[in-house]
């Protein structure tokens, strides 16, 4: 007998005492189990509670099944695991399972059309966060590749770096790295051999003067440095801040070089967002936030149609402005670009901008390798999303062909059209 049905019994006994037989009415009373209504009700809704979850349970369980049947029938027919059998039986030459899966992972990316989508090692990913945060081990310069010279050019020294002990100067050409030719490692191979392990020393021959005829040889102690994301410089009273990414010291540094140009007297700004490729969404937020007054200044929208938003303080920096942008100023140096001209902050100086507006999330798998899936896209304040599009300048104007055989970092005042104007325009608010 059921918990229910004997509440139920003791209930009908309680509601017919008043039949008991007259002969018994003398005898003895017996003692009736009464048991409250309200513990009955109860007890009746905790069994019919019990009875649904263990109906939930085995529906649920019964739903896996089927559905772990149904996708490994559906794999076992795709064209993807005729082709594994077919080279697991056939191939001859053996299968690095670990490229299998790479080639995989990096093939299933370019499959779904994710252009911005990337699969990286811990190793490599980690790389790309140290990139990010401006740290490298290395002797602390900022270089091109000279190619009449077959050489790293040094564009600039970084204060109190190795590369500043050792004595090496701007405008140096680097022609050997441990006795090892540059002119035959060529750039990126001699960019990994002058960089190492911090506290390691590397040997660097350099050529200086006006005609290189200076041969010195010097000794460096490497060191983690930390590069700088904006340089500071000065045209009469117009500052002309080059930002070259957004990384994570890139509001720090931006606000170090809008200090210096006041101290200098500077009372207007030049943003350079040339060849800035973007970087940290949260870099970008704490740029606008400083420069910008109160309001949101980027909304996003993931694949749900879900909105989020990043917003501003009432503080901002009351100078005017101008950004100048060219084909590869792309994702968070045309969010600041877009967010300065929604909020009537700036006029745009240039060419069209490259044209991402999307957001990229990094998702760690089991190995501890990185897969960055893009997870939305980003909305100015005001103004359209530019994925694929660009952003038009107001004043649209390009390099003269003489300018645009110069190296880009090596461009004067003089020969830079689009400096020009945006120096120019500037002067005139």
């Amino acid at each position: 007998m059921s918990d229910s049905e004997e509440n139920n019994v003791e209930l009908e006994e309680k509601n017919t005492e008043h039949e008991v037989p007259p002969e018994q009415a003398g005898a003895p009373e017996k003692k009736q189990l009464r048991v409250p209504l309200f513990i009955t009700v109860i007890s009746v809704l905790v069994a019919a509670i019990l009875t649904a979850q263990i109906t939930f349970l085995t529906v649920r369980q019964s739903y896996h099944r089927q559905l772990a049947q149904i996708e490994q029938s559906r794999f076992a027919d795709s064209k993807l695991t005729q082709v594994d059998q077919l080279y697991r039986k056939y191939y001859i030459n053996g299968i690095d399972e670990k490229a299998l899966t790479d080639g995989l992972i990096r093939g299933f990316i370019y499959g779904a059309g994710d252009k911005y989508g990337s699969y990286m090692s811990a190793e490599e990913y980690a790389e790309y966060m140290a990139d990010l945060k401006s740290k490298t081990d290395g002797i602390g310069v900022s270089v091109i590749w000279n190619t009449e010279y077959s050489a790293i050019e040094v564009l600039s020294v970084y204060e109190n770096s190795p590369a500043e002990k050792a004595g090496i100067e701007p405008g140096d050409l680097i022609i050997e790295a441990d006795g090892k030719s540059v002119s035959e490692l060529g750039y990126e191979n001699s960019i990994n051999a002058i960089r190492g392990e911090a506290g390691s020393s590397v040997s660097i021959t350099v050529r200086r003067g006006q005609d290189y005829s200076e041969l010195i040889t010097v000794s460096a102690i490497r060191a983690t440095v930390t590069a700088k994301t904006v340089s500071f410089k000065q045209l009469g009273t117009v500052a002309v801040l080059s930002v070259s990414g957004f990384h994570e010291n890139t509001p720090d540094d931006l606000k170090a070089a809008v200090n210096e140009a006041k101290s200098a007297g500077c009372d207007r700004i030049v943003f350079d967002m040339r060849n800035n490729p973007g970087g940290l969404l949260s870099s970008v937020r704490d740029v606008l936030d400083y420069i910008l007054p109160e309001g949101d200044v980027v909304r996003m929208v993931d694949s749900d149609g879900n909105w989020t938003a990043l917003h501003s303080d009432g503080t901002c920096l009351e100078m005017p402005m101008v950004v100048i942008v060219n084909g590869n100023t792309a994702s968070a140096a045309e969010l600041f670009t877009a967010a300065l001209k929604d909020f009537g902050y700036a006029e745009i100086v240039g060419t069209q901008t490259y044209g991402k507006g999307t957001v990229v999330g990094p998702y760690t798998l089991s190995d501890g390798s990185v897969l960055q899936i893009s997870i939305q896209h980003y909305y100015p304040p005001k103004s359209d999303n530019f994925e694929g599009k660009g952003i038009t300048p107001d004043v649209v104007i390009d390099l003269s062909d003489e300018a645009k055989s110069i190296n880009f970092h090596k461009l004067t005042y003089e020969n830079d059209d689009q400096l020009r104007k945006a120096v120019d325009l500037i002067k005139e608010k």
